[in-house]
């Protein structure tokens, strides 16, 4: 359990990071160049993929030097289904409930967080990817 929480963690700390650079673009994006902010959003996730899958490759889950192709192609199917599931959520708390722009992207990513985490644990960094629990 301890292994876990400690990984989450860190998963945590690298997450901020990707968070920061999605948050960033999706505000320069929307507020200096009128980028409709759904838009703006699917941006910014897509500038944060490359901050992300790098911090958690090499901080979050060390694959031991592993080759990057299986795990870079494991996390790119998981990356456009969590990007589909951002601009959906995103557009249904913005455009049909009307909330703001940014919480509605901080909710977003409180819900894809947990869920990224357990897929990537489990399958783009987990034994399916690497042989090993």
């Amino acid at each position: 359990m301890l292994p876990t929480l400690l990984q989450f963690l860190r998963y945590g700390l690298a997450g901020s990071a990707a968070a920061a650079t999605h948050l960033a673009v999706l505000v320069l994006l929307t507020e200096l160049a009128a980028v409709p902010p759904t838009l703006a959003s699917a941006l910014g996730f897509a500038c944060a993929v490359p901050v992300n899958y790098a911090l958690q490759h090499r901080f979050v889950f060390n694959p031991d030097g592993r080759s990057h192709l299986l795990f870079f192609s494991r996390y790119v199917v998981v990356t456009l289904l969590t990007m589909a599931l951002n601009v959906g959520l995103f557009w249904l708390l913005t455009s049909g409930l009307g909330m703001y722009y940014v919480l509605s992207q901080i909710i977003t990513i409180g819900v894809i967080v947990p869920l990224n985490f357990v897929i990537n644990r489990s399958y783009t960094f987990g034994e399916l990817a690497t042989g090993r629990p």
